[in-house]
């Protein structure tokens, strides 16, 4: 299941927060009613999973299915 399920149980975690505030954010109607609040916790959830993933990542720590390789310019 690892080859599968890239990443670490604490990322799948983070995804699952995300979904869980999404959809309370979602049911309390914010993006009809509270615009902009609704915008900023978009950015704010966004923004701290980035953080999280590049955090708790090493540097030669597979994260992705492809490989991330530099351009040869």
């Amino acid at each position: 299941m690892g080859r599968i399920f890239l990443g670490k149980p604490l990322h799948w975690g983070l995804i699952v927060l995300m979904i869980a505030i999404g959809w309370v954010v979602g049911y309390e109607r914010l993006h009809v009613i509270w615009f902009n609040l609704f915008t900023v916790i978009l950015l704010a959830i966004s923004a701290l999973a980035v953080a999280v993933v590049l955090l708790t990542s090493k540097a030669n720590e597979r994260i992705t299915r492809d490989p991330l390789e530099p351009d040869g310019d």
